[in-house]
């Protein structure tokens, strides 16, 4: 019966690890044409930024596009696909464009490990932390990470939402196909 037991809880940790990794991953999807746009849930935004301070809407006025990547502290190509984020942030910040991390695994604005993640990374673009009203809003549909989706100025989706880390070139050409449409 012990035997039994010991199989069991195994078998439970290591399905909660198969679904966990299956969360994180690669993709190469699409990106629909620019015209396609729905709200995506930030009209009446408010949150919080890791490290601290209060952040609204207005966020997405500073620029003509905003990419919004969802990530978590315990995703491997979330974390892989960072550095090569905050150089297009630097790069693209002349464009009208911009990059908002949300941290979908913590509530925590004062986190030590996104905090450590985001300063090893270099991806010092703003990051907000997860609240209620972005759960029950504009991440509602995120089941993986990383999720990433774009927005214009007034916070309305521009484009499908991409699931999966790309690399620097491949998020290069889906930015610059979205500025040109914009």
């Amino acid at each position: 019966m012990k035997k039994c037991r010991k199989i069991a809880g195994v078998l439970v940790v290591v399905m909660i690890a198969v679904l966990t990794m299956a969360a994180c991953g690669s993709d190469t999807q699409d990106v629909e044409p620019a015209d396609k746009r729905s709200s995506a849930g930030f009209e009446d935004f408010e949150g919080e930024l890791l490290g601290g301070g209060v952040v609204t809407e207005d966020i997405f006025a500073k620029a003509d596009l905003t990419m919004v990547n969802v990530w978590a502290t315990y995703c491997g190509p979330c974390i892989d696909e960072m550095p090569d984020l905050g150089k297009i942030s630097k790069e693209y910040q002349d464009k009208g464009f911009q990059i908002v991390g949300i941290v979908s695994d913590t509530y925590d604005a004062e986190d030590a490990t996104a905090k450590e993640i985001v300063e090893e990374t270099g991806a010092d673009y703003s990051h907000i932390v997860l609240n209620t009203d972005l759960m029950n809003g504009p991440l509602k549909d995120v089941q993986v990470v990383p999720t990433t989706f774009f927005v214009d100025k007034n916070g309305n989706q521009v484009g499908q939402v991409i699931t999966g880390s790309k690399s620097e070139s491949n998020w290069k050409k889906i930015i610059d196909d979205l500025l040109r449409q914009i």
